[in-house]
């Protein structure tokens, strides 16, 4: 399990917002860069489920599962690269099955974008679909 402190900063039902400081599981991370901070600061705004029923300006700890950081890692990184390598060996096929008169490498780069652009959207979402299931949120486990 993967610990973070901060603070909340607005709860809407049973979701709380926590402002954290990107800990040291953040260091490791290779998206830290990418990840729900605010640009040019340390900090990074978690949703959470509210299990701790915490309120505005509570000192919070949020857990999320190792397990489920390891499934969205691999769906994030695994899928937009099955997409490109599957547009890739499409455009090739295509054209040696039809024999089309375009450059096999020309429709390959083309689909292999187009299936890139398009694992994005599908993951987006997936990760959607995903933020309503239990077990895939972080969690608000106490109020410190």
């Amino acid at each position: 399990m993967i610990e973070e402190r901060g603070i909340v900063i607005d709860v809407k039902g049973d979701t709380a917002f926590i402002k954290a400081e990107k800990g040291t599981s953040c260091e490791s991370c290779v998206a830290r860069e990418t990840c729900h901070g605010t640009i040019g600061t340390n900090e990074v705004i978690i949703e959470a489920e509210n299990a701790a029923n915490a309120k505005f300006g509570d000192r919070v700890v949020v857990m999320v599962g190792t397990s489920t950081l390891l499934k969205a890692s691999f769906i994030l990184y695994l899928g937009p690269i099955a997409g490109l390598i599957i547009g890739v060996v499409l455009g090739q096929t295509l054209v040696k099955q039809f024999a089309v008169n375009l450059n096999p490498d020309l429709l390959s780069g083309i689909l292999g974008a187009l299936f890139l652009v398009i694992s994005f959207f599908g993951i987006r979402l997936y990760g959607k679909s995903l933020e309503k299931r239990e077990g895939f949120r972080p969690v608000v486990v106490r109020v410190v």
